[in-house]
């Protein structure tokens, strides 16, 4: 359901049933009860909450707020001249068309449309519809005063909720020029803020044969995953796995120039 915060004014409503019409939720006026009553009232499982600070999600008594998590101290070391992993495996260019075809909250995005640049286009495709506008939301919005790139690139990944093998399928041939997919696992492995959400509400599904089949039609240049250091995922669905020594997460990539 879609809900307010306590006490709510009448811009906190609209916004709730703004909300609720986007999601195609069930919107509830919230009076004194607490959040747990009004779900057991109505046979919520989570609730939408717009409140003065911000929208959050709420489950099992816990609250999930946006956060663009790792990309932040990942993004300052790209600015300080340091690699990114995933920029190097994915040789993204700067006026790439790239597709993150696993989005959630959009860490990665904000790196791959950082070297992109202005000139490029990031898309980011979640296939659960409540990330997906958590994630449009916050990527519209978030603002870090110690790291203003993060906000110019934030505002450039163009969210699309779909599911990915259904986007592929409408895209021509050879029409961006690199795809990118982490799977949930990979979502989960690092400890950072906002994954927690993605455990309760993401898509867990395995990465399937037909979407990567897909997106080495749709993609010029390379196809890139992330997963398990050592998966035998990547030998299944036909990635190079990039040298890594250590660590818990290992890139993949498929060379479609070669």
């Amino acid at each position: 359901m879609v809900t307010t915060a306590a006490r709510a004014d009448e811009g906190l409503r609209s916004r709730a049933r703004e909300i609720a019409r986007r999601l195609e939720l069930p919107l509830a006026i919230r009076r004194r009860e607490s959040l747990d009553e009004l779900m057991a009232a109505r046979g919520a499982r989570f609730a939408v909450v717009a409140a003065r600070e911000g929208t959050f999600l709420y489950f099992e008594g816990k609250q999930y707020r946006y956060h663009p998590g790792m990309a932040v101290g990942r993004l300052r070391q790209v600015l300080r001249g340091g690699h990114d992993p995933l920029l190097k495996a994915a040789d993204i260019r700067p006026g790439d068309r790239v597709v993150d075809a696993t989005l959630g909250f959009g860490a990665d995005a904000m790196l791959l449309s950082h070297a992109a640049g202005p000139g490029g286009r990031v898309v980011g495709v979640e296939s659960r519809p409540v990330i997906a506008w958590l994630a449009e939301e916050g990527l519209r919005t978030y603002v870090h005063p110690a790291v203003p790139e993060l906000s110019s690139a934030m505002r450039r990944v163009e969210v699309i909720q779909s599911d990915h093998l259904d986007f592929f399928r409408r895209l021509p041939d050879r029409s961006v020029d690199v795809i990118y997919f982490d799977p949930m696992f990979g979502r989960t492995v690092a400890q950072s803020r906002g994954i927690d959400a993605l455990r309760v509400f993401g898509d867990a599904s395995p990465l399937r044969p037909e979407a990567v089949e897909e997106a080495k039609r749709v993609a010029r240049r390379r196809v890139v995953m992330k997963e398990r250091r050592g998966s035998d995922a990547f030998a299944r669905l036909g990635f190079v796995p990039v040298p890594k020594l250590s660590g818990r997460v290992q890139f993949g990539v498929m060379n479609l120039e070669d």
